[in-house]
Formats: C-alpha cells, sequence, structure tokens
C-alpha cells in the first residue's frame, strides 16, 4: 500500500480543489492502493473534507484527516524568519511528519503537482539508511546565497516531492532541536521549510532521476513524468498554456462532476463521466472510511502525550527528544494564591528574546564580514600573483634587451680599438723606417 501526504492550508478555498486535482491524477494511473493523510489546519472546512473524502472512496482508497497544531517552540523562532508569511505557518508541517504520520515511508507531494505515471514507481525505491529520495533543484544557482547559510549547491535538492524514510529520521539524534537551531540562527532566508530539509538532511539522501520532478516548461513534456509546476505560474491560472489539461483532471474532481454524480474511476489518461441514471457504486468494505472525527494535535515536550492519531499502524505519537535545552518541561504545579504575576514572567521571556536575536544579528553581521573579508583576501592573492608573474616576465625581457645592448656596445669597442692599434701600428713602423734611413 502506498502512503500518501499532502499539506493543506485553505484560506480562500480553493486549495483544497488543487488538492483534488492533484489526487485525481495520480488516481488515473496508479491501480495500487493508496492511503492518503491530509494534514490540515482549521483553514479545511467541512464541506471540502467531505469531498474529498466522498472522491477517495469512489476511486476505492483511503483517508485520513490531521488537525495538527504547531509546536509553540517551533512556532516562536519561525516566527523570526522573514519569508514566514508569504510561505505561511503551514510549510512547516512537513517537517514535523516523524511525529505526525506513524508510518516507516511516505511519499511528500506539493499541491502544484501533475503525476503522470504510476507513484508505485516511485514509492518502491529503496532509500537503505539514508533520510529521504528526492531530485536536486532546478532553480536558479544562487551559489553567495547557499555559502551563507552553510549548505551545498551541489547537493540542494527541491522539497517539492519528497520520498521520506521517517524510521531513519527517528533514529538521527537530535533532528528536531537542528530544525529548531537552522531557523534560528538564519532568519533571513527565502524558502523556510526547503532551506532547513536540506540542512538537516542533504548529507544522507539519495538524489532521485529528474523524472520524478521535472519543472514545468512552455513546451511541456509529459511522457511518464511527474511535472512540477513551480514559481508564480500555476498550472490552474486561467492564461496558462496548461489551464486545459488541469480541467480535464478537474472533471474527475467533486468540483467538477456536477449534478452530485461522481465518474466511476478509471486507470486511463482519459477518463469519461458516467451517466445520471447510473447509480454510484459504493466503495468496498474493506476499505470504507466513514466520516473522520476531527482530530487535534498539540505537541509537547517529552515525556507528556496527550495526541493519538488514526493512521495505522502505530497509534500513540511518539515525540523527539527535547530540541532545545533553553525551553524547560512543562509542569502543572498547583498554583498558590500568591504565585508570580503572569506579566513579569511575560516581560522576563521578552528580554531573553531581544537578548537572543541581538546575538543572532552579531553572529549573521560577524558571518558575512568573513565571507566578505575572505572574498577580498582571495581577490587580493590572485591579483597579486598576476602581477608578480607580470612583472617576472617584464624583467625578463628587460634583461635580455640590457644583455644584447651591452654585447653589441662591447663588439664595437673592440673593432674600434682594434682598428686604432693597427693605425698605430702602422704609422709606428714608418717612423722605424725613416728614422733608420735618417
Amino acid at each position: 500500500m502506498v502512503e500518501l501526504v499532502l499539506t493543506i492550508n485553505d484560506k480562500d478555498g480553493s486549495y483544497t480543489e488543487h488538492a483534488a486535482v492533484v489526487l485525481a491524477s495520480i488516481f488515473s494511473k496508479t491501480e495500487q492502493t493508496i492511503r492518503v493523510h491530509i494534514v490540515h489546519d482549521d483553514s479545511l472546512s467541512e464541506e471540502n473534507k467531505s469531498k474529498l473524502t466522498q472522491m477517495v472512496d469512489v476511486f476505492h482508497h483511503n483517508i485520513f484527516f490531521y488537525h495538527v497544531t504547531i509546536p509553540e517552540d517551533m512556532r516562536e523562532v519561525a516566527a523570526g524568519v522573514h519569508k514566514i508569511d508569504y510561505w505561511t505557518m503551514a510549510s512547516m508541517y512537513r517537517l514535523l511528519l516523524p511525529i505526525i504520520i506513524q508510518t516507516d515511508r511516505v511519499i511528500y507531494l506539493d499541491c502544484d503537482i501533475l503525476v503522470n505515471m504510476d507513484i508505485n514507481e516511485l514509492w518502491s525505491i529503496d532509500l537503505g539508511d539514508r533520510y529521504l529520495g528526492a531530485v536536486l533543484d532546478q532553480g536558479e544557482n544562487l551559489l553567495e546565497y547557499f555559502i551563507s547559510m552553510g549548505l551545498s549547491a551541489e547537493l540542494y535538492f527541491n522539497s517539492g516531492v519528497i520520498l521520506f524514510h521517517l524510521d531513519n529520521i527517528r533514529k538521527k539524534d537530535n533532528w528536531y532541536g537542528e530544525m529548531l537551531n537552522f531557523l534560528r540562527n538564519f532568519p533571513k532566508m527565502t524558502m523556510p521549510d526547503q532551506d532547513v530539509l536540506n540542512a538537516v538532511y542533504s548529507g544522507n539522501y539519495l538524489q532521485l532521476d529528474q523524472c520524478f520532478n521535472t519543472f514545468a516548461q512552455n513546451e511541456l513534456d509529459l511522457e511518464h513524468k511527474i511535472i512540477h509546476f513551480a514559481g508564480d505560474s500555476k498550472w490552474w491560472d486561467a492564461d496558462s498554456p496548461h489551464a486545459e489539461l488541469y480541467n480535464n483532471f478537474r472533471s474527475m474532481t467533486p468540483w467538477g462532476w456536477g449534478g452530485g454524480y461522481a465518474p466511476e474511476p478509471v486507470f486511463e489518461a482519459a477518463f469519461e463521466p458516467v451517466q445520471a441514471d447510473i447509480p454510484v457504486e459504493p466503495p468496498a468494505p474493506e476499505i470504507h472510511f466513514p466520516e473522520p472525527p476531527v482530530q487535534e494535535f498539540q505537541f509537547l515536550p517529552p515525556p507528556v502525550q496527550e495526541a493519538q492519531f488514526l493512521a495505522p499502524p502505530v497509534q500513540d505519537i511518539q515525540l523527539p527528544a527535547p530540541p532545545v535545552q533553553e525551553i524547560p518541561v512543562a509542569e502543572a504545579p498547583a498554583p498558590p494564591p500568591d504565585n508570580l504575576p503572569v506579566k513579569r514572567h511575560r516581560r522576563k521571556l521578552r528580554r531573553t528574546l531581544r537578548l537572543r536575536r541581538r546575538l543572532r544579528r552579531k553572529r549573521i553581521i560577524r558571518a558575512r564580514y568573513r565571507s566578505i573579508k575572505r572574498a577580498r583576501l582571495i581577490k587580493y592573492r590572485y591579483v597579486k600573483r598576476r602581477i608578480l608573474k607580470l612583472r617576472r616576465k617584464k624583467l625578463r625581457t628587460v634583461s635580455r634587451t640590457r644583455k644584447l645592448r651591452k654585447v653589441s656596445r662591447r663588439k664595437h669597442v673592440i673593432k674600434r680599438l682594434s682598428l686604432r692599434k693597427s693605425r698605430y701600428s702602422l704609422k709606428r713602423k714608418q717612423h722605424r723606417k725613416l728614422h733608420k734611413a735618417g
């Protein structure tokens, strides 16, 4: 059975529809039974939840809903990240999957994905002792951005399609604390969830083939691929060249059925609607899924454990080790009448947070200064080497010309001296002859 998870934050009521289209594209190509896990917050309405349940039942699969509340320590740290309002706090859900989903492995997908292949091909990949499997990111290569956060540009993967090995992640020491520390130390990151996943897991992950996460282009090749409509332009936009493809898959969801009748599931690329007078075949009894109750997850530091999960095989949540030592374990003593006021405690906490933020800023400024200083030093050394090389070359040419001049001068002097000497010797001989003759 394939384990699949989607995260939903549906403020305007349309994001659930996009998630349903993703599921329709998967169901149309996969015959194996799929267990769908929907991680959501208060923004998912009961109406949309019932539509998703109805759709999954028609295709004879299973669905589970998880109403999640972000832990206080992560919410506090993530609130300091500058881009968190753009990506919403729900982007942190995929970081908590080892706590939320109690299975060995799971496939995570964004809701701007088109699956045009059997999802079982991705599910059947053996990860061994690795934490996850993902595809290298195909966006812009921001080398300076990666270096500033200590990330590797050659290993940086995209988080739109990930095959998580949750058991291996749970065995990793302090994985939750590493996430909090990275969020705390680099508040100016542009893609919080993706950067955190790369910081914690990029050292031990399996690089998948690009067909499992291909970025969409204007000329789209759908042959046996998982297409990711990353960026601001989405395939459900009216002016998108792929809007017709989106509407075809939308007609296979409750948002496109019309009249309240669901189509029979088929496993082909093209779907034909069922006639209105044909009743919908009820779901198989072994996968009958009644209306699930609302599940509230409250994340508390260990060993307190108050949340129960519907998802088999494990019902209890195993929370990670305490991530940060500064955060005390929650206790519940009987409050005496002379207890300290709450306001003073809050002021003290805020003062501590301000001091931490100042220290973070200083560290970031120092790190940037060091990187700039290092770059200048490298540039200076390169220029110095170049200048020395040119000087040596120039000195060689100058020395050669000087030697040639010296040789030429010596030859000239020798020539002149020899001539002078010969004239002098001739005159002297003549003088001797005249002296003898006189």
